[in-house]
């Protein structure tokens, strides 16, 4: 991956998630403020899951802790 998707993807989803859950908590119409809801869930699940992966994908395996 090139260093500017590295920084582009965490980037645009924290900045979709951020601007739909605005949407979400200070929307006027009930009917969209689930969906505004759901999609900023999925963008902050989605740039979660790609920082821990980025972290186990970068982190030497000898230096993880064990369970």
């Amino acid at each position: 991956m090139s260093e500017i998707t590295i920084i582009a993807i965490p980037l645009v989803l924290g900045i979709v998630g951020f601007v739909y859950l605005l949407l979400g908590l200070f929307g006027y119409h009930p009917k969209p403020i689930r969906l505004h809801l759901t999609i900023s869930g999925i963008c902050f699940f989605l740039l979660f899951t790609y920082l821990i992966v980025g972290y186990f994908y970068t982190t030497p395996s000898v230096s993880l802790p064990l369970f």
